[in-house]
């Protein structure tokens, strides 16, 4: 199966900071629900493009997508961009704006020998770490906790590396997109990227 991921903004995304307290958490319930929006729809998008029919795309209680009819699915979102792709086979997608973060945050992520493979310890290295991870542990269905149990073994080159959760190897695309970037897991004939800036009657 041609994976078909699909990258979507989110509308209102650089709405402007509140100064009220309670204004705020308004503000931030509002985004999150609309980014959880938007990353429907770009699953909608996705399925369309994959020529599949109108399916229910559920989680389970651990809020872990479940499988419909075979298929397997996985979202990311942001405040700027949400994401979708949907596989065959189990699939885990992540993005992520690059923007520097707290420096302590490069020992969390690897060991010296990750960091080595990679060839420097700059943000946009992060951020590509940092999101092959999170889509590899998506695609195992598992959270943050497994995070120590997720390590770089290859770079193939600059968008193509693999990762390996519990002695399996992840491979991963990259595609970048302004100053996002998005990584899936790999399987199946090839991966056809698509930025879609808005779906029609959604």
């Amino acid at each position: 199966m041609i994976l078909r991921p699909v990258l979507m903004p989110v509308p209102g995304g650089t709405a402007r900071r509140s100064r009220g307290l309670q204004s705020a958490r308004t503000q931030v319930r509002g985004s999150l629900a609309a980014q959880r929006r938007v990353a429907r729809q770009a699953l909608a998008e996705c399925a369309r493009r994959s020529g599949l029919p109108d399916l229910e795309w559920v989680k389970d209680a651990d809020d872990v997508p479940t499988p419909c009819r075979g298929f397997h699915w996985s979202i990311s979102h942001k405040p700027l961009w949400a994401a979708a792709v949907i596989a065959d086979q189990p699939v885990g997608i992540d993005l992520e704006r690059i923007a520097p973060r707290n420096p302590h945050l490069f020992k969390g992520l690897a060991d010296d020998e990750e960091w080595a493979r990679l060839g420097d310890r700059s943000w946009e290295a992060f951020f590509r770490l940092w999101t092959a991870k999170e889509a590899t542990l998506k695609a195992n269905g598992v959270g943050i906790g497994g995070l120590s149990k997720c390590r770089l073994v290859e770079i193939a080159d600059a968008t193509h590396m693999t990762m390996c959760y519990k002695d399996h190897n992840c491979p991963i695309e990259h595609y970048r997109h302004q100053d996002h970037l998005a990584a899936i897991t790999v399987s199946g004939e090839g991966v056809v990227w698509s930025v879609v800036p808005s779906v029609p009657g959604a």
